[in-house]
């Protein structure tokens, strides 16, 4: 069962950023520290529609403004980089080139600006909080169980399933509670990285966050 005690969030890149990641925390694609040599590895068309929608919280702006995480590391959006579901739009991608990234959610709260949500962050069905006492409104069941099936009719699953805490702008490393690859040519290649940048990450090998 992944992220049982509802403590974690993730997000996943491919491993050839890790040093734009060290060099200027995590950003959004709009922030200044954003670079143009970032590798893009999620659904583009999604990206595009997200930073024309706001979040439905007063004063808040627009979804594409901010960082997002998952509560699972198993996301569709990785389902669908490994498997090549909607290649070319999301170009198919090798386990060993994903980096996980995990973040505990109390620690993301200490910073400026965030929300969460209870499915997809963009999709009209979906509510929006920054109030931890409705974090029981999130479908942990499926999360934590890997269920985005719409098989038995639950044709709302899939969206439960992506429910997103958010951070605005942008999340410094020192927020990064550790990162995950796939395999041992994965760990070798991320940990000379972070050597090279003298970065103290705690850096786990599990396959079992990987589809």
């Amino acid at each position: 069962m992944i992220n049982e005690e509802r403590k974690f969030c993730y997000r996943i890149t491919h491993i050839d950023n890790l040093p734009l990641l060290l060099q200027n925390g995590i950003v959004n694609k709009n922030h200044p520290k954003a670079c143009d040599d970032y590798i893009e590895i999620g659904n583009p068309e999604i990206i595009d529609v997200r930073s024309n929608y706001p979040v439905k919280i007063n004063n808040y702006g627009m979804i594409g403004e901010y960082v997002p995480f998952y509560f699972t590391a198993k996301s569709i959006m990785l389902y669908n980089i490994i498997t090549g579901y909607w290649h070319p739009i999301v170009p198919r991608r090798n386990r060993n080139e994903i980096l996980v990234i995990r973040c505990l959610i109390e620690h993301l709260a200490t910073l400026s600006r965030w929300f969460f949500t209870d499915g997809q962050g963009n999709d009209m069905s979906s509510r929006h909080y920054n109030d931890f006492a409705n974090l029981d409104a999130i479908d942990w069941k499926c999360i934590q169980n890997c269920d985005f099936t719409k098989s038995d009719g639950d044709f709302d699953r899939p969206r439960r399933y992506q429910a997103e805490f958010l951070v605005h702008h942008e999340v410094p490393i020192d927020n990064i509670e550790s990162l995950i690859v796939f395999n041992k040519t994965a760990e070798i290649f991320a940990n000379q990285i972070l050597n090279e940048n003298n970065i103290n990450l705690t850096l786990h090998i599990n396959p079992q966050y990987f589809f």
